[in-house]
């Protein structure tokens, strides 16, 4: 398909498809499934490039672009970029349809569905950059479009506060990157990611610079993936539409500090220390981030401290420097985005027919809503790691590779992250599907969600089921040159934490033995440490002391001042007039 251009449609073609979307505004359903439809023909591209790139070549092409500078506009489309287009797109093209029923009752579609297509198109072009520049605009962009489809419902003040906070968090990350790679740029006179990566074996450029530059840019990947401590924007994020937090997680915003890391490991890696700070960033993030899930009661946000959990192991299987290691953190990279999409898109149909997100209004809905919760079911074995789904897969190499990069600590804190995760997650299931039918759930007539959005679950169902049997055609097409190592004991350390985090939320969240209430009771130290889960560990407190409430107070300092009446904005002009010109009389 290299013929058809398809390395330039697969992400331009979104960008096009904007304006005819905003001119259908009045033939709704013509407009939604146009919508739907860009976003399937760039899947079917992506399939085309990833069909071109089997076999082992690299799709290269470029067009001059300020020539003066020496910059290019290229796409470089190798077995990662293309592995991850398809990644992004099969999953957008899902998310736009459920999209028709989730949000067909909503106003302001026309720029709903304009912002998805410009996210999608924007994380399409990243993955496909070929340069530092070019992959640095596509960033912004996605950056921009998740702040806008966060607060979607302008309406609500939570909303425009999530999405004001998510821009302006991974602010912080994004100057860190522009910094990093203008440093590189000025160094070594080159963005382009091949030739850098060259110069970095070839020993041209010293170590410490690849040091300090690599620890830049894994600032820059942390914003975006929200890796502690700038992890808070991804919580509050959940104000928007679940369609949005779905794209979010699985399929745009937060895979792309993870494709960065990865797509820079051939320049970084050389640094051990590089390495030793992306493992490290990774399993703390993880750790921190799956302890906070096991006391939310917010299904949508227990998903997002998960998603956070999941990218740290990602960000963990890099940071052993190994090549397993890097595959490793792709492919639960495509495994995770399916699986959170499940879960998800599963949760959003409860929230679209119950009305709320807290589980305490939740309860006993299996009955109600089958389908909804085989998707739910098969997306927490998924997360949870229990084979044959995708995530024991993708799971148990990045545990492998921790431990044959003699990486033990680290490997069993993974080991700790999967108990808390098996006990989130079927803390979850319990709580919504099982047990007694909530009062809500009564009142309401509640039934399973309508078949445009069914339909998708089921096929992120069956993904989740089957695509793990993939992984060693995905590790040749991400250029491993050696088998898989998979290891018993290994394996059965990971099942055995399965089970351990089953346990208590099978005894305590189903069975309601010990009673969880009495439990901390009894057990006041537990109490304060959920204290400080629920509060996230202070980070949002500390942020506000440190960072917010002094801006504010500058802020209005300078309301104070510049207050845009014209009266008052005179005198302290001719104020300023008068001494300057006494000054210059003085100095006559």
């Amino acid at each position: 398909m290299t013929g058809l251009y398809a390395e330039w449609l697969v992400w331009a073609l979104p960008f096009i498809a904007i304006p005819v979307v905003l001119l259908l505004s009045r033939l709704p359903k013509v407009r939604d499934w146009f919508a739907a439809s860009v976003v399937g023909i760039t899947f079917l591209l992506a399939v085309s490039l990833l069909l071109d790139v089997e076999t082992g070549q690299t799709i290269a092409s470029s067009v001059s672009w300020l020539s003066a500078y020496g910059f290019t506009v290229t796409v470089h489309v190798d077995g990662l970029a293309a592995f991850l287009a398809v990644v992004v797109n099969s999953l957008g093209f899902l998310i736009v349809v459920y999209s028709q029923g989730y949000m067909g009752h909503e106003k302001g579609l026309p720029r709903y569905y304009s912002l998805v297509l410009l996210f999608i198109g924007a994380m399409t072009g990243l993955i496909i950059a070929g340069n530092f520049l070019q992959l640095y605009i596509f960033w912004e962009i996605v950056g921009i479009c998740s702040a806008f489809l966060i607060a979607f419902w302008y309406d609500k003040p939570e909303a425009v506060r999530a999405g004001l906070k998510a821009f302006l968090v991974t602010r912080v990350g994004d100057a860190a990157l522009l910094i990093g790679f203008v440093w590189l740029y000025v160094t070594t006179g080159t963005i382009d990611f091949q030739k850098l990566g060259t110069l970095a074996m070839q020993g041209v450029i010293p170590l410490s610079l690849l040091t300090m530059t690599g620890i830049l840019i894994l600032v820059g990947a942390m914003g975006k993936s929200a890796q502690v401590p700038l992890h808070v924007w991804l919580p509050d994020a959940m104000e928007g539409p679940t369609t949005v937090s779905a794209l979010i997680h699985a399929a745009t915003m937060v895979n792309a500090g993870v494709y960065l890391v990865a797509r820079t490991y051939p320049i970084f890696s050389l640094s051990q220390t590089w390495l030793t700070a992306v493992g490290w960033v990774g399993v703390i993030s993880a750790l921190l981030a799956a302890s906070i899930a096991t006391v939310t009661m917010d299904i949508k946000r227990v998903l997002a401290y998960s998603t956070i959990s999941q990218l740290g192991l990602m960000f963990a299987a890099v940071g052993t420097g190994t090549a397993g290691g890097w595959v490793a953190s792709q492919f639960h990279l495509m495994s995770q985005g399916f699986f959170k999409a499940l879960g998800f898109l599963a949760a959003g149909s409860i929230i679209h027919m119950l009305g709320t997100r807290d589980m305490a209004e939740m309860g006993g809905l299996r009955k109600r809503m089958p389908l909804t919760f085989i998707a739910f079911l098969f997306s927490t074995l998924a997360l949870a790691g229990i084979p044959p789904f995708v995530g024991f897969w993708s799971k148990d190499l990045i545990i492998t590779e921790l431990f044959l990069a003699n990486l033990n600590i680290q490997a069993v804190l993974v080991l700790v992250v999967s108990v808390l995760t098996s006990f989130y997650m079927f803390r979850v299931l319990f709580k919504v599907f099982f047990g007694p039918e909530s009062k809500m759930a009564q009142d309401k007539d509640l039934r399973e969600a309508p078949k445009i959005m069914t339909i998708p679950l089921m096929i992120l169902s069956a993904c989740v089921l089957v695509l793990g049997f993939t992984e060693e055609w995905a590790a040749g097409l991400l250029g491993l040159e050696h088998a898989l190592v998979f290891e018993l004991p290994i394996i059965g350390a990971s099942i055995l934490a399965i089970l351990v985090g089953f346990a208590p939320s099978y005894f305590a969240v189903y069975q309601g033995r010990p009673n969880p209430q009495t439990f901390l009771q009894e057990h006041p130290g537990l109490g304060s440490l959920r204290k400080a889960m629920l509060a996230g560990y202070g980070f949002d407190a500390l942020y506000l002391v440190m960072f917010a409430r002094p801006f504010s107070r500058i802020s209005n300092g300078v309301r104070s001042i510049q207050t845009g009446i014209l009266a008052k904005n005179l005198w302290p002009m001719l104020a300023v007039l008068l001494l300057l010109a006494l000054w210059m009389m003085m100095n006559l």
